[in-house]
């Protein structure tokens, strides 16, 4: 089954940005930031309303676009079979993966093995469950409904999620779908951002055996760091095929053995740190492997 080997003010913040993908290939919206309010507007095609930006999170447009193992890929796996989506929520995303720093303020103990690295170096060693109980904790902090429901603690806690992901308004992990559009962010690049692994992921060739702290190396177009390399991150859904032709709104299967994790790590070659590459891993496992980001529908 397994393919391998709260304080906001830890983050850079920037404004928030969005896209728009309408073509077979996406493209990145004309998007335009309002400096008086901190909102972003879409001005491609001004279907969607203003809104406001949180801050260390940007903002992805409800789009349509190719997952999968596109024409920019290469190294493909049998699992990445190309596909059309389309994401009707518009949603925001972490600008960068949650850093030990954030875990521990608001979770009162620091589960990483390589803590030496620091309070800005992404969290790892925390399993699935361990992440939808930080979520969790987030939406509370914030007035927000849970979109986990969790038993136990620390290391020991089990969280299922809720039935109808889109609808949660609290903090949680993206969706696959949700997450590669992020990744891609309207381009068809090998990585996030660029076609040049080391321009944007820490991974086996450069990382020296260890993360590194978070928003190191260059963004990709929509302002998010290190979604290629530095730590895996925990998705939504449970690991399986793609459905076969298009899909509007995917959740993945309904059951499995792993969920998803997605864009390599400091351990790995390059090509698990492509935008379309997949693996998956037991919800309850946690190593220096795996790190996390929330992301949360926009109402």
């Amino acid at each position: 089954m397994v393919r391998l080997a709260f304080a906001l003010a830890a983050v850079p913040l920037t404004a928030c940005t969005g896209t728009s993908e309408t073509t077979d290939r996406p493209v990145v919206g004309d998007t335009h930031e309002d400096t008086d309010t901190g909102t972003v507007t879409d001005s491609d095609t001004d279907t969607g309303p203003e809104i406001e930006a949180e801050p260390g999170f940007v903002i992805v447009r409800a789009s349509t676009f190719t997952m999968g193992c596109t024409d920019g890929q290469s190294d493909c796996n049998a699992d990445e079979t190309e596909h059309s989506v389309t994401l009707t929520h518009d949603y925001v995303v972490s600008e960068t993966e949650v850093t030990q720093g954030q875990f521990e303020a608001a979770m009162g103990y620091n589960p990483a093995v390589f803590i030496d690295c620091g309070a800005d170096c992404p969290v790892e060693n925390v399993s699935w469950y361990m992440s939808a109980a930080y979520a969790n904790a987030m939406s509370e902090a914030a007035g927000l409904s849970p979109c986990y429901t969790c038993s136990g603690t620390g290391a020991d806690v089990q969280c299922e999620a809720s039935e109808d992901v889109y609808a949660c308004d609290g903090y949680r992990f993206l969706t696959e779908a949700e997450w590669e559009s992020a990744a891609r962010c309207g381009a068809d690049t090998v990585y996030a951002g660029s076609d040049t692994i080391g321009e944007v992921a820490w991974v086996g060739g450069n990382s020296g055996d260890t993360t590194h702290a978070v928003a190191g190396l260059a963004p990709n177009a929509c302002g998010l760091y290190d979604m290629s390399g530095n730590v895996w991150e925990w998705t939504h859904d449970w690991y399986g095929p793609y459905d076969d032709g298009s899909a509007t709104d995917p959740t993945g299967p309904a059951s499995g053995t792993g969920r998803s994790v997605r864009g390599g790590g400091w351990d790995g070659g390059a090509p698990r740190a492509r935008v379309s590459a997949r693996t998956d891993f037991y919800p309850d496992g946690a190593n220096y492997y795996f790190g996390f980001r929330l992301g949360r529908s926009v109402p």
